[in-house]
């Protein structure tokens, strides 16, 4: 069932106004009703009126959260909820932290030093088979979806299309979703992944690594490969790498703190909710705000902003690319075979059901 949300207290002050005024005009034009009938219709008044019952408790100090955000478009929403005063409006007080990626994020999280964390779908899927029990981390949503993984090559290493990468050494983060799409991108080219040499850097070594030269290729997401292609001194070739499949960016935390911060969890989603609507009304507005507290390049957020779709969501979609990611792990030794995996049963979808019911669109 959705939850109502009521105006501040100036506008239930003005709704009572008028609800008097209506009172006072009933009293003058209606002499032939008795006072007791006057007051039925008053207070029936009161009851319907939609800006009139219970409000949202503020009361008492805000409640502070820990957020984890990647320092990145991908996160948006966050940064722009931070910015835009959204946590302080519903009664929150968030301490966001930036990482380099959703992997360092997590890694926080798992460590205590965070409450709820930003990453890609594959980061959830990895740190849950990385876990004795999957039922000791939850997913509660995602707040972006994106197609923006490349492939970065360089021309000086003679690597002209594709087909080229065969032999190659190429450059990716692990546990990110960028090792399962680059096995994907090398078998739609008709390439044995094993025909390759993989390197595992953290984003920014990964920028270092082809800047420099020892490595021929790389597989990474944005601003990364943006700020590669950006490099006068290397001179690439890139394609994108997810042949049309979205990953979706999504919101993390421990078990024990979505059962003890049900309330939080939907006062979280409240203020990303309102983000989300600046987002899509104002995208400008939106890009400044973050080339200003991330210091991006406003010309790399308008030319990367329609990669990106900006909302949150909780579908079967997401369901299917987890269960999907996860085969894919199995299969290349990345995690154990036979371990039973229900993700239905991590995924905590009450608190964004409750914000916003259209978005939650799971089915059993």
């Amino acid at each position: 069932m959705p939850v109502i949300e009521y105006g501040p207290d100036d506008e239930v002050e003005a709704r009572a106004k008028d609800i008097q005024a209506r009172r006072k005009a009933l009293l003058v034009g209606s002499g032939t009703l008795s006072a007791f009938l006057l007051t039925l219709i008053f207070i029936a008044i009161v009851i319907l009126s939609p800006s009139c019952g219970k409000q949202e408790k503020t009361a008492g100090p805000p409640e502070t959260i820990r957020i984890g955000a990647y320092k990145g478009e991908y996160a948006a929403l966050v940064w722009v909820a931070e910015s835009e005063g959204s946590f302080a409006k519903y009664g929150l007080t968030a301490e966001v932290t930036g990482y380099e990626s959703g992997i360092a994020a997590v890694e926080a999280l798992m460590a205590g030093a965070q409450d709820v964390a930003t990453a890609a779908d594959s980061v959830f899927v990895s740190k849950a088979l990385a876990l004795a029990s999957i039922s000791d981390i939850r997913l509660l949503g995602a707040i972006a979806k994106s197609e923006s993984i490349k492939i970065v090559a360089r021309k000086d290493r003679g690597i002209t299309k594709p087909v080229d990468l065969k032999g190659r050494k190429i450059a990716f983060t692990a546990k990110s979703p960028a090792h399962y799409f680059l096995d994907r991108f090398l078998l739609y080219q008709h390439i044995d992944p094993r025909a390759v040499t993989i390197v595992d850097l953290p984003p920014l070594k990964l920028i270092e690594a082809i800047s420099q030269g020892s490595v021929d290729a790389a597989i990474t997401w944005e601003p990364y490969a943006w700020r590669i292609k950006q490099n006068p001194a290397v001179k690439v070739n890139s394609w994108p790498a997810q042949s049309d499949q979205q990953f979706s960016f999504v919101l993390i935390c421990k078990t024990e703190y979505a059962e003890k911060h049900a309330e939080t969890a939907r006062k979280l989603f409240r203020a990303l909710n309102d983000a989300e609507l600046l987002l899509r009304t104002n995208p400008q507005r939106a890009r400044r705000i973050l080339a200003q507290r991330l210091s991006l390049d406003e010309r790399y957020l308008a030319s990367a902003w329609g990669e990106n779709i900006f909302e949150l969501s909780l579908d079967h979609a997401l369901l299917l690319a987890l269960e999907d990611q996860t085969r894919w792990a199995i299969a290349g030794g990345l995690a154990p075979a036979g371990k039973p995996f229900n993700y239905l049963k991590s995924i905590y979808h009450e608190p964004l059901r409750s914000v916003k019911p259209e978005a939650v669109t799971l089915y059993r």
